[in-house]
């Protein structure tokens, strides 16, 4: 029996490919109105930062990113088995409720800056802010996957197996659910997730002895109403399409992280993350380009953030060095023992970065990506841009090119280090060596580079990132 005999999907069109050459077009050009793009890699920058990341993984011997789960945002479906039982389906459905688990944060995991209400106040001092960051909408959503980790599994919901394949489903009081999302409302979702929110707080802002701002901290998740589409759209995608289950759904993909790429957008349209250009700069406007047509048009331009963090996101999860014991029983059927792997892809390094907001903003932080004086004005004076504009493109796009240039150069490095320092003698230093070049990819570099933007904006030592209403 295969874990994977349902339809087989169709890999004419790579979605990571799609994106890594789309966006090297775009930056090298040339634009058909001959302008240049309002970004650039800074060539000599990008070296510079390429050899302090060799020189901390080498240090290391590793490149050193913050696991999965370690910090207790995620939701990890541990306390989901019951002690020491042979019940071989329990691990298959701590697997399901966590890949709805992502599937459910990466869907909405966009845009949180914007206020979803304006907040009345009657001194004139004091704005507000949307405080809300990613880990908050993590935690909210792990505590509402968590309210029935504890309840008993009814009959009928541990899956069912026939002669090709085995489908697990989640239990009907899983909050994430396909069916709880289908049918999911705004009001709804924000009663699921507000309490789990921080609550609002006042910010003292001195900015020099005459110039003080008191700030209203809020914690609110705008666009309700279009996240909750979204939502339903899970939902009803894996209903309709892979037996209302997660796992089937990413056993389709045979191991192949850009085939399920290809799944999640055929599946759910939120997902399809690309700009077309046609009617850009006064030309005439054509029709918003099809999905079936935008994978060939070479005036398309392929991002598909969301939808590679949510492969990311499965694989750190499931996937990548996951040696969880299993119940020792003679009875355990190879589909079985093939369906605890399926998440264990073997083409990561074709997954491009995820170009949003904070990678940009620590790359130009560091001077690999350069804004032209006007994108510069713009953006640190926090205006927002257009929504698959021109200049967010040029971000967007610069934003993968220089990550892909950054991790060929990181490889190299390491490389040409180990030549310079005489070879190596014995195979276990060439391993070790091979093993720190394959641990170096868009994905693991894209975490290396959120995890130190979240650190510097901590400390705010970044400067403003560029600002989008955007579902991307």
């Amino acid at each position: 029996m295969s874990p994977a005999s349902a339809t087989a999907p169709d890999l004419k069109f790579s979605p990571t490919s799609a994106v890594r050459n789309s966006s090297r077009r775009w930056m090298e050009g040339p634009r058909a109105d001959g302008r240049k793009t309002a970004v650039s890699i800074n060539h000599h920058a990008l070296d510079k930062f390429a050899a302090e990341i060799t020189e901390s993984i080498l240090a290391n011997r590793s490149l050193e990113v913050t696991e999965w789960d370690a910090d207790g945002w995620h939701y990890t479906g541990t306390n989901y088995r019951k002690g020491d039982t042979d019940d071989e389906y329990y691990e298959l459905m701590r697997m399901e409720r966590v890949a709805l688990y992502i599937l459910t944060l990466d869907a909405i995991n966009f845009c949180f800056w914007p206020l979803s209400s304006a907040t009345e106040t009657s001194d004139t001092t004091m704005r507000a802010k949307n405080g809300l960051e990613y880990e908050h909408l993590a935690i909210a959503l792990r505590k509402a996957a968590e309210a029935d980790d504890e309840e008993t599994v009814q009959a009928g919901e541990r899956g069912r197996v026939d002669d090709e394949t085995v489908i697990i489903h989640s239990a009907s009081a899983y909050a994430l659910s396909p069916s709880n999302l289908s049918n999911l409302t705004p009001t709804t979702l924000h009663s699921m997730l507000q309490p789990h929110f921080p609550p609002s707080s006042l910010l003292h802002d001195d900015k020099d002895d005459s110039d003080q701002e008191d700030i209203l901290i809020q914690y609110e998740l705008p666009n309700l109403e279009v996240r909750c589409k979204l939502l339903n759209e899970i939902g009803r995608g894996l209903l309709q399409k892979h037996d209302g289950s997660a796992l089937s759904m990413i056993a389709k993909a045979n191991k192949s992280a850009d085939a399920l790429a290809r799944i999640i957008l055929d599946s759910f349209p939120g997902f399809r993350d690309f700009v077309d250009t046609n009617g850009w700069d006064g030309a005439p406007t054509s029709p918003s380009c099809e999905w079936e047509s935008s994978k060939s048009s070479p005036s398309v331009i392929h991002f598909y953030k969301r939808a590679q963090i949510a492969i990311a996101d499965i694989w750190a999860a499931l996937g990548r060095g996951q040696h969880r014991s299993r119940p020792s029983s003679s009875e355990r059927s190879t589909t079985n023992h093939a369906y605890h792997q399926i998440c264990q892809f073997n083409d990561m390094d074709k997954v491009t970065t995820f170009p949003d907001y904070r990678v940009p903003q620590i790359l130009r932080h560091v001077d690999v990506l350069q804004y032209n004086p006007s994108l510069a004005h713009f953006v640190d004076d926090q205006s927002e841009l257009e929504k698959g504009g021109v200049d967010e493109v040029s971000i967007r796009a610069g934003t993968v090119v220089a990550v892909e240039e950054l991790v060929r150069r990181v490889k190299e490095s390491i490389i040409s280090r180990a030549v310079a320092s005489g070879g190596d003698s014995e195979e276990q230093s060439q391993s070790d060596r091979q093993k720190l070049i394959d641990d170096v990819s868009a994905v693991t570099v894209d975490w290396y580079l959120w995890q130190r933007g979240e650190k510097l904006d901590r400390l705010n030592l970044l400067g403003p990132h560029h600002r989008v209403r955007t579902t991307f």
